[in-house]
Formats: structure tokens, C-alpha cells, sequence
């Protein structure tokens, strides 16, 4: 009797347990919306387990659920994974890491590096670095002819396979190639990046076609500049003694629109991405009314002064670039190559070319964090579902990174980087934007916290 009255007293508290489950030392997203983003699909009332920095499993809801750990209500709320900026400047800067968490940005491309490479391979970790996932170029590599600060000049094709040598040998993750290179120079770099195994991307070099810089191995071409060629004869306008915008005005005059095609037949790859950076495309558009716009944008406040000062000073060697001052003409041809660019975009990716999201961070009027949601809506508008748009800086990156098996989806036993929503993405892509929350590395930060983040940048 006494063993049958022990028996009944622990077969109660059994399953009182299992009413009550008890958890110690994990984070849950209790109730959540996890949006498939590969698929589409929405696992409605979800409770994501995280254990330290990974996706320990996933439930139905459990409204009884008990825990000694964190517990975080997300009823209602949408989930997707974290995003990624994947055409990044001045990462190294407290201000452009603080408005990339606060807006959800946990993955990055640096696109032009430096001394910093030491500070990199010691303190990156599994992929991760200071708040990151993080790669890491080489300096831009260019030919000769005016440039940014830091970039490595190669005059001939040895002194381009001796900077490949040298960049592979320093732990650099890819090459940054750049627009002066010669096309016999741009081979030789190419060539010694494909005996080392080692990436290569960036511009296409106005010597060098964008099949060329496909058929080279070229992983990614940044901002479709270049394109220009499959649809004009470059030699009426490819000229390296003329600026961007008067090169653009020759290729409208060239412009042949029975040669769409040709941009389909030439990148569709499945080695090559690219990467638009629509925004910054679409920056270079100055009208009067636009340049009053920028400089009324509410979100200038997060902006150091300094920064503003480049962005809106007097038109300098040492100041703001000319093509950032107010010209209708320039304005005018600007805006025809962009919406010839954006006409193109949405029939690629159709066609089976492969795109990334990048702002150019570093560059005027792009505000860090804040200017990838505006590109995922220039997706969009560019004809892709919002799906699309958000595959651009979630599982694609994952994809181009090589790292798809720990990145890019809500699954079990991957990284827990995960972006909480109120709104669904999936109905307006402007609903990225309604961020209740975020986990990086399996570390969550409330909405006051990111909030947090932008008020103490307010200048």
C-alpha cells in the first residue's frame, strides 16, 4: 500500500511537469509568427528555445510554459532572420554599428579594407566580429587614375597577381576590384584568385565587359554599372577621360532597347551575384526639391555632424564630391540609367540571377541600418515580391557566405540572429521596419534597447 501511494504521488507531479514544463538556461520567443524564408510560409503561435548562440528547437506554443530563464511574449509578432548589408563602408565606426543593430543589421560586407585586417583575424570568432558576421575585402584594388584613399595600384598584370598573393596571404576574405583596372591586369587578378581558390568581386572595370567579368569567376558585381555594355556599343561611350554622368549621357544616346535581351543571356549564372545598391543609385538624383529633401530627412539627427558636413559641404577636392551638388542635367540623366536599371532587375532575377542587398554605406545621404530597409522597398518597387526582396539580405547572403547550413532560415541547430516584428513583412515589405525586438548570437535586445541605441546617436 505504501509503495502504491508513492507510485500515484509521483505519477501526479509527472504530470503536473508536463503541464508546466520547466526550462533552465534558455531564451524563448514564446508565440511567434516564424515566417519561412525560403518558402513563404508562416508557422503560426511558434516558441523558438534558444540555447546560447543556436536555434535549440522549435514547439507549438505552450501557454503554460514555466521557465527560471528568459521568457519573451512574443504574441503576434512576426519573425524573420536577422538581416544583412552585404556593400558596407565605415564599419569600423561605434555610430554605424549602433544604427545597424538598432535596424536589425547583424550581418555585413565590408567592401573596402585596410590595416584593420590584424584587428579582424584576432578578434573574429566562428565568422563573427564586434556585433557582426562579418567578411572582410581586400583594399580596392584599382589601375591608375584618381582614387579612393587607401587603394593598392596595380600598373601591370604581375603587380596585379602580386597583390592577390599579398591579400590571400593576409587573411583577406575576397579581392575588391575597381573600375581603372586593364583589362590584361583584370584577367591576371582574376586568374590568380581562381589558382588560389580565392574570391573576387566589386566593379567591372570600364576596360572589361560584365560577361567578361562573369565568365572570369567574378563572385559579385556591385551596382549593375556595367551592364551598359550589353545594351549599347561601349565604344560610344566607355571613355576613361569622361566622368560617370558623361559617360551615362553618351550610353543614353547609344542606348539600343532591342538589345534587352542580351542582359538576360549575359547574367544568368549561377557563380556570379549582384549586388545593386539601388538606394545609393538612386542618391545620386539631385534635383532643388530632392536636395531640400535629404537635408530635412528626420533621420539625420542619428548623424554625426562631421559626417553631415561631407554629406552637404561646399563642393571641394577635400569636400563634398561634385556629383553630390545640385544639377537638373545631371539629375535628369541619373534618373533615366536608374529607371532603365530597375526595368531590368525584376526579368534577371527571373531568369535565374541571383541578387544581394547592399547600401554602400560611406556614401552621402545613405543612412547605416535604416537605408537597407529603404532598399529592400527598391526592390519592390522593382517588381519583386516582398519574399524576394527579403531574401536579398536574409538567406541569400547566407548562400553567397557559404554559410547556409548555420545561417539565412529559422531552423534547428542554426545561429539564433532573428529580427521580431509587429507587422508582416510578407503583406508590406515597409513593415521591416515595425522592429519589436532582436536576438543576435542568441543574445536578445528589447525594443527599448534599440531604441536606446538610436537616442543616444540624436546630435
Amino acid at each position: 500500500m505504501k509503495l502504491k501511494k508513492i507510485f500515484i504521488i509521483v505519477t501526479y507531479f509527472l504530470l503536473i511537469s508536463c503541464q508546466n514544463e520547466i526550462v533552465v538556461d534558455h531564451t524563448i520567443l514564446s508565440n511567434c509568427n516564424i515566417i519561412d524564408i525560403k518558402t513563404g510560409e508562416i508557422t503560426k503561435g511558434s516558441d523558438i528555445w534558444i540555447d546560447k548562440d543556436r536555434i535549440h528547437k522549435i514547439t507549438p506554443h505552450n501557454k503554460n510554459l514555466t521557465t527560471t530563464d528568459t521568457l519573451i511574449d512574443a504574441t503576434n509578432k512576426y519573425v524573420i532572420p536577422s538581416l544583412w548589408d552585404m556593400h558596407a563602408h565605415l564599419v569600423f565606426n561605434d555610430w554605424v554599428a549602433n544604427l545597424n543593430t538598432a535596424m536589425g543589421v547583424t550581418g555585413l560586407r565590408s567592401m573596402h579594407g585596410g590595416k584593420n585586417i590584424e584587428d579582424v583575424l584576432k578578434h573574429r570568432k566562428d565568422g563573427f566580429y564586434k556585433g557582426f558576421e562579418f567578411l572582410f575585402s581586400s583594399p580596392i584594388t584599382e589601375g591608375p587614375g584618381e582614387t579612393w584613399p587607401g587603394t593598392r595600384v596595380a600598373l601591370n598584370a604581375e603587380e596585379g597577381r602580386q597583390l592577390v598573393r599579398e591579400y590571400h596571404a593576409k587573411g583577406y576574405d575576397f579581392v575588391k576590384v575597381y573600375n581603372f583596372l586593364s583589362n590584361e591586369t583584370y584577367r591576371a587578378i582574376a586568374d590568380e584568385c581562381n589558382k588560389l581558390d580565392f574570391p573576387f568581386a566589386g566593379h567591372v572595370p570600364i576596360e572589361v565587359t560584365t560577361e567578361e567579368a562573369i565568365l572570369a569567376g567574378q563572385k559579385s558585381i556591385e551596382h549593375t554599372i556595367g551592364l551598359e555594355h550589353a545594351l549599347a556599343d561601349p565604344k560610344s561611350f566607355n571613355n576613361k577621360n569622361l566622368d560617370y554622368n558623361q559617360n551615362m549621357t553618351a550610353f543614353l544616346k547609344a542606348y539600343d532597347d532591342k538589345l534587352k535581351d542580351n542582359v538576360l543571356a549575359i547574367t544568368k549564372s549561377n557563380k556570379t551575384w549582384f549586388c545593386p545598391t539601388l538606394a545609393n543609385l538612386k542618391a545620386f538624383i539631385i534635383t532643388e526639391e530632392i536636395d531640400s529633401i535629404f537635408r530635412n530627412d528626420p533621420r539625420l539627427k542619428y548623424i554625426p555632424k562631421e559626417e553631415q558636413n561631407y554629406w552637404f559641404g561646399d563642393v571641394t577636392e577635400e569636400g563634398t564630391p561634385s556629383y553630390l551638388a545640385v544639377n537638373e542635367n545631371w539629375a535628369k540623366t541619373e534618373k533615366a540609367v536608374f529607371e532603365l536599371r530597375m526595368s531590368y532587375l525584376k526579368p534577371m532575377l527571373d531568369n535565374g540571377t541571383k541578387f544581394l542587398a547592399g547600401t554602400d554605406i560611406g556614401n552621402p545621404n545613405i543612412y547605416p541600418g535604416f537605408t537597407l530597409h529603404d532598399e529592400l522597398t527598391l526592390f519592390v518597387k522593382a517588381g519583386f515580391t516582398e519574399l524576394e526582396a527579403l531574401q536579398t539580405a536574409t538567406l541569400n547572403p547566407a548562400i553567397y557566405v557559404e554559410r547556409e547550413d548555420e545561417l539565412g532560415t529559422l531552423e534547428v541547430g542554426k545561429i539564433a540572429n532573428i529580427l521580431i516584428l509587429d507587422k508582416n513583412p510578407l503583406e508590406n515589405i515597409k513593415n521591416t521596419l515595425t522592429i519589436n525586438g532582436l536576438v543576435r548570437r542568441g543574445e536578445y535586445f528589447g525594443k527599448d534597447y534599440l531604441n536606446k541605441l538610436l537616442d543616444d546617436l540624436i546630435n
